[in-house]
């Protein structure tokens, strides 16, 4: 069974024959809407609800005073248990589009109930991987609109009513090569695995692309952002991220700065169409951990690009921070968005780090609007590394993240959780010597608080453009890292025979919760005109697990969420597998509910041909969930899930037993949260 709705209860039909408005007059809609509301179909056609990723949507319909009311009203099973699935559908001309989390098959289904309408499977051989979503384009007049999908390094279009494949594209008529720069790409094992996990950019007739740097293979290609022409399939622009030497920041790669790893973007572009501005979040320079063969400041990389959509010229970047050692790339999107400053309209880039920062950068120069101020750093002693002197550090607002760890403030979750935390810190004799601790020479164990899922991770900030305000999560999870002396096999750097990183391993007790003391995670508001926090609380609980002490603690968390005019910040992220619902202006938790697994996913909105306003989220795994401790190939089932308010007769889809799931663990309690 593919999909689940309720029953069509007469009132349906009476919708249909009156219309949303007058139903909403006549006071039977529970929580109607005001009477400016939106109430015909809308759409949602980019991953992140507009070009520019805010994140935000206009519609009122659910609000801060009726959210509590919401209710399951469809599923779509699809009958797959898997790790992960970061999906955001797409809503064009009335109908969902979504990636099946397990065979990227490009699925459309009906937005009212969840009926699947059409399936199209990737062309054999060929595979998505674990994507964030699809693209859109609305065509050129001559040529159709289409949903956009890619397969390894080749980009396909599908007919959004009938899901065929477009046949004007060149090639073979369907398909458009996307290989990494300067590789042909004859076979797909050539160019090093899967390139794309979050949408491409759109702009006009181009569609914009980075590569992830790391999944490059050795000898180690540039990654660097461009342009494909989609009437043509040509190759518009590239825009290069690692200077060459003579240019400017070239000194900051060493010798020979284009045969390191480097400079692409794991993250998610964004777009300014007012502007024609492509916002590009880039990589760490590779390996992650050692930056011996890349000495220097590693100039755009871990920054963020303003490039020109039309031709890939760089119209600024800002780094934020240099020769990273520390996992600390930037993915989230950055949001363009106006905000008002003595009197006068300024666009800013709101950009979120794992470093759990957040800089408000003005969008015509990039430099930061708020103070800011640079630290010295603890310094690397490993051989032949060159740590930066000092790193900047945001004052407004604060970094919103735990920056340091010590061993007597470890987890009070519990005795139990503080002793296994103990334990391991002398096991391991960690050392952590604050923000920006490097690895430790001769293959001693450091603890890298935050972690390298973060601070703020890709899900970044969603953005209320009426309120001002920047929502983002934010977890405190601690990284141990060891780096040892290599046998030159098969390394980064081919035979060089020296350092290289060995380990992510996450600081946490038995259950898999972060030994860091204080909160695993927090929902956090900043005005982004005056930098200044508006509000913290905790996202997520562990109180099934530690009881009192886990009741406020938050959970560890990733994924983005999804801000209202109704007033409304949804968020699904964290591991205590709920999806939550939390007031705008405050920060109180206003509604949640359990779901089958945790929704690592973005959650998005429309308004549907009934009138009625749906809220949608994939349940799609764990991500860094406590099960990885006990049982690291446990699967998860995966369902997207759409909220709405009830109407009269209507009965909740039940989204925890109507199908397969995961057992509880001892003590748990899978049932409904109240």
């Amino acid at each position: 069974m593919r999909n689940s709705s309720p029953r069509k209860s007469p009132l349906v039909v009476l919708w249909a024959a009156l219309g949303a408005t007058a139903l909403a007059a006549s006071g039977l809609i529970v929580g109607a809407a005001a009477p400016d509301a939106v109430v015909g179909p809308t759409e949602w056609k980019h991953w992140g609800g507009d070009p520019g990723v805010s994140r935000f949507s206009p519609l009122d319909q659910i609000t801060a005073a009726n959210v509590a009311q919401l209710q399951p009203a469809w599923v779509y099973d699809t009958a797959t248990f898997g790790r992960s699935w970061e999906v955001t559908p797409l809503l064009v001309d009335g109908l969902l589009y979504i990636a099946d989390p397990k065979t990227t098959d490009v699925v459309a289904l009906e937005p009212e109930t969840g009926k699947e309408l059409w399936r199209h499977k990737p062309p054999s051989g060929l595979t998505g991987g674990d994507i964030r979503g699809l693209s859109y384009w609305e065509g050129d007049g001559s040529m159709k609109p289409r949903i956009i999908m890619i397969w390894g390094h080749n980009m396909f279009g599908l007919d959004p009513k009938s899901g065929q494949l477009s046949g004007d594209w060149p090639a073979t008529g369907h398909n458009i090569m996307l290989p990494p720069v300067g590789m042909s790409c004859e076979t797909e094992s050539a160019c090093g695995g899967v390139p794309q996990k979050s949408p491409p950019v759109i702009y006009k007739n181009l569609i914009i692309l980075a590569d992830a740097s790391g999944f490059l293979p050795y000898p180690v290609r540039p990654a660097d952002p461009r342009a494909y022409d989609l009437r043509t399939g040509k190759l518009t622009w590239i825009s290069r991220l690692v200077p060459n030497p003579g240019e400017e920041g070239g000194d900051s790669w060493g010798p020979d700065p284009r045969s390191v790893a480097g400079n692409g973007s794991w993250g998610i572009l964004s777009l300014d169409e007012k502007t024609g501005t492509v916002y590009v979040p880039t990589d760490s320079g590779s390996p992650d951990l050692v930056g011996i063969w890349r000495p220097g400041d590693n100039k755009w990389a871990n920054s963020t690009v303003a490039l020109d959509a039309a031709t890939g010229k760089m119209k600024w970047a800002f780094q934020n921070h240099r020769h990273d050692i520390y996992d600390y790339d930037t993915m989230a999107a950055p949001v363009p968005v106006d905000i008002t400053r003595n009197g006068q309209k300024v666009p800013v880039i709101v950009q979120t780090t794992k470093q759990g920062m957040m800089w408000i950068v003005d969008a015509a120069t990039g430099k930061p609007i708020h103070p800011f101020e640079e630290r010295p750093i603890a310094q690397s002693k490993i051989p032949g590394e060159k740590t930066a002197a000092t790193q900047l550090f945001t004052l407004a607002p604060p970094p919103l993240g735990q920056m340091s760890i010590d061993r007597e403030h470890l987890s009070q979750l519990s005795a139990k959780s503080n002793a296994e935390c103990k334990a391991v810190w002398d096991e391991k004799k960690l050392q952590n010597s604050g923000p920006y601790t490097p690895p430790a020479a001769d293959g001693a164990w450091t603890v890298m608080q935050p972690g390298a899922i973060g601070g703020i991770d890709w899900g970044g900030a969603s953005v209320d453009p009426g309120l001002g305000y920047a929502i983002t999560n934010v977890v405190n999870m601690p990284t141990m890292i060891q780096v040892t002396k290599g046998d030159g096999k098969g390394g980064v750097r081919g035979n060089d025979g020296y350092t290289f990183s060995s380990g992510y391993v996450r600081f946490s007790d038995s259950n898999g919760r972060p030994c860091s003391g204080g909160r695993m995670g927090e929902l956090v508001a900043v005005n982004i005109a005056t930098g200044a926090v508006v509000w913290t609380v905790p996202l997520g609980t562990l109180e099934d697990e530690y009881g009192e002490n886990g009741k406020l603690s938050g959970a560890t968390n990733i994924g983005p969420s999804l801000v209202t005019k109704g007033g409304v910040v949804f968020i699904g992220a964290a591991t205590d597998e709920r999806f939550h619902a939390y007031d705008t202006r405050t920060g109180k938790l206003l509604w949640q509910t359990k779901m089958s697994t945790s929704s690592n996913a973005g959650p998005m909105t429309y308004i549907g041909k009934d009138g009625r306003q749906y809220v949608v989220i994939a349940a799609g795994g764990p991500g860094n969930a406590r099960r990885r401790s006990t049982n690291e190939n446990f699967a998860f089932h995966q369902t997207l899930v759409a909220f709405a308010l009830p109407r009269p007769g209507d009965r909740p889809v039940d989204i925890l037993t109507a199908y397969p799931k995961r057992p509880a663990l001892p003590g748990e309690n899978l049932g409904p949260v109240q």
